[in-house]
C-alpha cells in the first residue's frame, strides 16, 4: 500500500505529515505562514531561484488539512479588502486638442516628457488623459513602470506607459528559444508597452508610428537609469477585436503570434491578443538565452534543533 498522498501534483509521505503536525502541539507553536514556509524547504517545494513555493504549498496544505492528513494553526483574521486601485482624476480640464498638419513629417518641435514619479507636475495630467481617453480608462499600471507624454509645437498629442512583460507567453518563449532557467534570469530584460494613446480626434498620417519611434529610441536608457536593468525586447498586446495593429506594422513592428488569453499573470478568462515584437532588438536574442550560474544554497532546517527527514516522493507501484 502506498504510504503517501498526492496534492498539487506532488506526492507527500503521510508519516512526514504526522510528524509535521506535531509542531502545532508545542507550547509555543510557529505561526501558520511560518509552518508553510518550513514545509516548502523540507519537502523541496522551491522555485527555480530557491525561494519557497508558498502559494502552492498554502493551497496544498489547506486541502490536506481538510482531508484530515494534517493539523495546522488557524488562519489569521483577514482584513477587509480595500477598494480596487484606480488612476486618480483631479477634475481639471484637458489641454485643448491641437490642430495638426495632415502628415507627421510636417510636425516640428517634438518633445517627450518622462513622468519622473508621483511628484512630477505632469503626473496628474497623464492620469487624467488615460482615465478619460484610453479604452482601459482608470485601470492602473502594475509593477515597474515608465510613463511618458508626447507633445509638439502644436500641443499635447498623446501618452504612453511601459511596464513588466507577460510572465508566460508561448509564442514569445518559443520564438526566443530560451530555457526555463534563462527565462527566470532574463525576463526583467523584457518590457511591455502597456498603454498607448493618441488623443481622440487627431487626424494625422504616420502620427502613431512617429510616436513609437520617439519612445523606442530612449526607453531602454530611461529604464536602465531607474531600475538598473537595460531591456533588449519590447512587446505589446493588441486586441484584434478592436484594433488592427496597422500603426505598429507601419513602425516596423511584427506580429509574433496569438496569446492564450490568460492575461499577464497567466489567468484564464482574459481576452485574446496578438503579441507584437520589435525586429530591431532581434540581434539581442543571445543575451536572453544566457543561463544563470549554478549556486549552492543551504535549506534552513524545519526545526530549531533536530529537523525531521525531508518528505519523500514515493513511486507508486503498478499492480
Amino acid at each position: 500500500m502506498l504510504d503517501a498522498v498526492k496534492v498539487c501534483g506532488r506526492w507527500v509521505c503521510t508519516r512526514f505529515l504526522k510528524r509535521f503536525s506535531r509542531l502545532t502541539q508545542q507550547e509555543n507553536p510557529p505561526s501558520r505562514p511560518e509552518l508553510i514556509e518550513r514545509f516548502c524547504y523540507a519537502a523541496g517545494w522551491l522555485e527555480a531561484k530557491g525561494r519557497p513555493w508558498v502559494g502552492t504549498a498554502s493551497v496544498g496544505l489547506a486541502r490536506l488539512e481538510k482531508q484530515g492528513h494534517l493539523l495546522l494553526p488557524p488562519r489569521p483574521a483577514q482584513p477587509q479588502r480595500p477598494a480596487p486601485r484606480s488612476l486618480p482624476d483631479d477634475g481639471e480640464a484637458l489641454p485643448s486638442l491641437p490642430q495638426l498638419p495632415r502628415r507627421a513629417e510636417a510636425i516640428s518641435g517634438w518633445r517627450v516628457h518622462w513622468i519622473d514619479g508621483a511628484n512630477d507636475p505632469k503626473h496628474p495630467l497623464w492620469n487624467r488623459l488615460m482615465g478619460r481617453a484610453h479604452p482601459l480608462r482608470s485601470r492602473p499600471l502594475v509593477g515597474a513602470q515608465l510613463r511618458y507624454l508626447i507633445a509638439c509645437d502644436f500641443g499635447l498629442s498623446g501618452a504612453l506607459g511601459f511596464g513588466p512583460p507577460a510572465f508566460h507567453l508561448a509564442c514569445r518563449d518559443q520564438w526566443i528559444g530560451w530555457s526555463p532557467q534563462a527565462m527566470e534570469r532574463n525576463r526583467p530584460r523584457i518590457i511591455g508597452l502597456s498603454r498607448f494613446l493618441i488623443r481622440p480626434g487627431l487626424r494625422c498620417a504616420n502620427l502613431a508610428s512617429r510616436c513609437y519611434g520617439l519612445l523606442l529610441r530612449r526607453v531602454a536608457s530611461d529604464w536602465e537609469g531607474r531600475y538598473d536593468v537595460r531591456p533588449v525586447w519590447v512587446e505589446t498586446p493588441v486586441e484584434r477585436q478592436n484594433h488592427n495593429g496597422r500603426s505598429l506594422a507601419a513602425a516596423n513592428w511584427r506580429r509574433l503570434g496569438q496569446s492564450a488569453g490568460r492575461g499577464r499573470d497567466d489567468r484564464p478568462g482574459q481576452k485574446l491578443a496578438s503579441v507584437i515584437y520589435t525586429p530591431e532588438e532581434v540581434r539581442m536574442l543571445e543575451a536572453l538565452k544566457k543561463k544563470p550560474l549554478k549556486t549552492v544554497r543551504e535549506s534552513p532546517p524545519l526545526l530549531q534543533g533536530q529537523a525531521p527527514p525531508l518528505a519523500q516522493t514515493p513511486t507508486p507501484t503498478q499492480s
